[in-house]
């Protein structure tokens, strides 16, 4: 059998895939991808224990008289297709498949390369799609910036917190919410104006948001979403997702928030920011201490390292509401999460030293609302 293609077509594709494959020497399979032709179409597939993603690439095909083909496709290994590809001139691309040599040949203008090549019949199966529970979609959209809200407040503990090592994804009738914790800090993201129209959650797992993500990235279309117990397929164009699902119940971090709050701090995001940046510079390594003070429109934040005498402080005009309060921050912790926001001015709602923090946009965009929890800092 032939095929003809170009570079930059298949390469495209691959480089989307390419982050799945393993680099455990121990199975060459999962080092490769596995390529296998449908009529016209051919679908590349990429493997990984919890993690399986198939995209078509529309393709010329010529049918070989030789009978003899890879019923189940074959498996070439990635970095070698891919450095190829990489170096090849944009055009026309031919593939010849050598089933009795097991090998495949690439044909271009300049010249033949002829890859040995495993058969597809061993590469690993996943799950059945009969096993699939119901489905229903979402603007790609909302899903891309939900996984990218929360991404980065996921624990990486995988041995004593799995089920805190993902996103907890929440769609209902009339929102979708989106919720990560590491313990020290919580980010729920919700999108008001997505209408699931349905009742479902599930835990995805942190490690496979990247490639999720910039598949997202390249399609404005709605994403079909098919769900069973323990795994979910995701179609997005022309690429069909399956995920693995952390396993364990997500913790009721409703719980958590503050029921109300004595003292409130308004403050330019950006200005904050800065001036954390500058002040962190001078604080503790082992923890990056960063102290808040607020008396009536003045917050004043400061940080010491008593290893090397050193200090800092500095002085911003906010709006503060209540009395006189100090409280402490991880400060690499709060800039992540006050970066996450996007709005000129963030709201602080505090009750006591030692209890968890609320941060909000002062004005939300419409269609979305954005909490993020951080745990302050205490010395006893």
């Amino acid at each position: 059998m032939i095929f003809i293609t170009t570079p930059a077509i298949i390469l495209e594709h691959l480089k989307n895939l390419n982050p799945i494959l393993s680099t455990n020497k121990t199975n060459p399979l999962l080092e490769g991808f596995l390529f296998d032709t449908k009529k016209n179409a051919l679908n590349i597939t990429a493997y990984s224990e919890d993690l399986r993603v198939q995209t078509t690439i529309y393709v010329n095909i010529s049918p070989s008289e030789d009978k003899k083909v890879f019923k189940e496709g074959f498996v070439i290994n990635g970095k070698k297709i891919m450095e190829i590809l990489q170096t090849l001139p944009e055009q026309p691309l031919t593939f010849i498949l050598l089933p009795d040599e097991m090998s495949i040949k690439l044909k271009t203008d300049q010249g033949e390369y002829k890859i040995s090549v495993f058969d597809g019949e061993q590469y690993p199966a996943f799950f059945s799609e009969d096993s699939f529970a119901g489905n229903f979609t979402i603007q790609s959209e909302v899903f891309k910036t939900g996984l990218e809200k929360t991404f980065f407040a996921a624990s990486d503990d995988i041995e004593l917190r799995p089920n805190l090592c993902g996103i907890y994804c929440q769609f209902l009738e009339n929102e979708a919410i989106f919720t990560s914790t590491d313990t020290h800090r919580l980010i729920e993201y919700t999108r008001t104006d997505s209408r699931p129209e349905t009742n479902l959650s599930f835990i995805l797992p942190k490690k496979n948001v990247p490639v999720i993500t910039k598949i997202l990235d390249k399609i404005d279309d709605a994403v079909e979403i098919n769900f069973a117990k323990g795994f979910i397929q995701a179609k997005i164009g022309e690429y069909t997702v399956f995920s693995k699902l952390a396993s364990g119940d997500f913790p009721k971090y409703k719980d958590i928030f503050p029921k109300s709050s004595s003292r409130h701090l308004i403050a330019d995001r950006k200005s904050l920011i800065e001036s954390i940046r500058r002040v962190k510079v001078f604080s503790a390594v082992e923890n990056n201490r960063v102290q808040f003070e607020m008396d009536g429109s003045a917050l004043k934040i400061s940080a010491v390292n008593e290893e090397y005498n050193e200090s800092a402080i500095e002085n911003l005009i906010c709006t503060y509401q209540g009395e006189s309060f100090s409280i402490a921050f991880n400060a690499s912790l709060l800039i992540e999460q006050l970066q996450n926001i996007h709005a000129d001015a963030v709201n602080f709602e505090m009750t006591e030293p030692n209890r968890a923090v609320l941060i909000k946009p002062h004005q939300e965009n419409p269609g979305e609302r954005i909490v993020s929890l951080i745990m302050p800092i205490v010395t006893f």
